[in-house]
């Protein structure tokens, strides 16, 4: 009997084994604004609203879903604080760094169009 049962579950495991889910978990920030969302095989399954101070489950009532854990806002709010305080390091991190791109001071020369041998290529040249 506890052969047939594991040969059984064995079963189970390795069909299961076959089925891929694709899931998505955003969270972002700015000074003012946040977002911090998930999604399982394209659905989003909740959000955080922070001006309502909640997780919101978009799925209509029919829908047999998973609800968050409780404790799902509290730990929205405190990603978006680890995301703020990433925010401010990469600020002070990009502080020296140069806002235009500098452009090349040597001469390019490249064809128009694709090269034929025996036909007449016309070269461009940028300086």
């Amino acid at each position: 009997m506890k052969m047939k049962l594991l040969l059984f579950v064995c079963g189970i495991l390795s069909g299961t084994a076959e089925v891929f889910h694709e899931d998505l978990a955003i969270t972002g920030c700015s000074d003012s604004d946040g977002e911090n969302m998930y999604s399982l095989d394209g659905e989003e399954l909740y959000y955080a609203d922070f001006n309502k101070k909640t997780i919101v489950e978009p799925q209509p009532p029919f829908v047999d879903h998973v609800s968050l854990a409780e404790g799902g806002y509290e730990q929205a709010v405190a990603n978006q604080q680890i995301c703020r305080q990433n925010l401010k390091v990469l600020r002070e991190a990009s502080k020296g760094l140069p806002l235009k791109r500098v452009p090349p001071s040597n001469v390019v020369v490249y064809n128009r169009n694709k090269v034929e041998l025996g036909e007449q290529n016309t070269l461009i040249c940028h300086v």
